[in-house]
């Protein structure tokens, strides 16, 4: 593995400890700026081709579409069987939830940070670490960078989302399909229709933003 990706995992380690390490106040500033960290070193550390991987297609744009309603379908299962066979996991899930009511830096709205976050995230773990270390380092690195929040739940959802981005990219060989899968899918899962355990209720309640 080069240099120049180990430097990469330990901002992205760094970066995600401080979203996840400390309290929960200012959580949607430290997304922010989590996000930008990650996606603004891998952009510089692949500048060569970085803009060959983000060259839109109208195929590409639909896969992504289509992908994001499908890892949201396959939450909503998992969250299902979380809240019939596994309530202590289900209780992690609706903690996390619990992020939705923290103000957004400058009173953003939370599905601006989102639009930052998830974009950043595809350019750091696929564009930048896959490209680079291959498939099983950057779904191992970006499952790891989730311990900090010490659910396991939430590192479950980091292998499956992970994986999915990730043969997405390795499919199309662009960043196009999987930052809008990952974009759609944080929207939808957090802000437009959160899961049933989000709210302890049996269906999805849109989430309220600052």
């Amino acid at each position: 593995m080069s240099a120049v990706v180990v430097v990469g995992l330990a901002v992205a380690a760094v970066a995600w400890g401080a979203l996840f390490g400390v309290a929960r106040g200012a959580f949607w500033s430290r997304a922010a700026l989590a996000g930008l960290a990650i996606g603004t070193y891998g952009v510089i550390a692949q500048r060569a081709t970085i803009g060959d991987l983000l060259r839109p297609t109208v195929l590409d744009v639909a896969i992504g579409v289509v992908g994001a309603g499908v890892l949201y379908a396959i939450f909503w299962a998992g969250d299902a069987v979380l809240r019939r066979w596994l309530p202590a996991g289900a209780a992690q899930v609706q903690n996390l939830y619990k992020v939705r009511s923290v103000r957004t830096p400058a009173r953003l709205p939370i599905a601006a940070v989102l639009l930052i976050v998830g974009p950043c995230e595809e350019l750091f773990w696929r564009g930048f670490v896959q490209s680079r270390a291959g498939f099983a380092v950057a779904l191992a690195a970006y499952a790891a960078v989730h311990v900090w929040e010490r659910k396991p739940v939430l590192v479950l959802a980091a292998v499956v989302g992970g994986a999915f981005w990730a043969a997405l990219f390795a499919w199309r060989g662009t960043l196009v399909a999987p930052t809008v899968s990952h974009a759609l899918w944080d929207l939808v899962l957090i802000v437009w229709f959160p899961l049933p355990t989000a709210d302890g209720a049996d269906g999805p309640k849109p989430a309220e933003v600052d």
